[in-house]
């Protein structure tokens, strides 16, 4: 496995370990789990850190002259980190919708 296939691997793991993250956080936020929902959603925002950091290092990479081959192998782990990016960014704000309807309803 060449070191572009490799980096693509870790995306795709990262990015699929912060959306089971994100969702299971949606689960227990849906439960009035608020707290516990807001910790997982901090272990996915890191695990999106991480592949971000991958996707930087490419981006940087290229900037400074080296062509990065790209295949549908490098497509996917892309699609998969931005899909688990915006999943993470909505299930944050419905678990926020849902902290402030747990209080109204106080």
């Amino acid at each position: 496995m060449d070191k572009l296939e490799q980096l693509a691997f870790e995306l795709i793991s990262n990015s699929g370990s912060a959306r089971s993250h994100s969702f299971e956080a949606l689960k227990l936020a849906k439960e009035g789990k608020i707290d516990q929902a807001n910790e997982k959603i901090a272990i996915a925002r890191e695990e999106i850190l991480k592949a971000h950091k991958i996707q930087t290092q490419l981006i940087q990479k290229e900037a400074n002259g080296d062509k990065i081959e790209v295949n549908i192998l490098f497509i996917h782990a892309q699609d998969h980190l931005m899909t688990s990016i915006l999943a993470n960014d909505l299930i944050q704000e419905i678990i926020y919708m849902q902290e402030e309807i747990n209080n109204f309803k106080k």
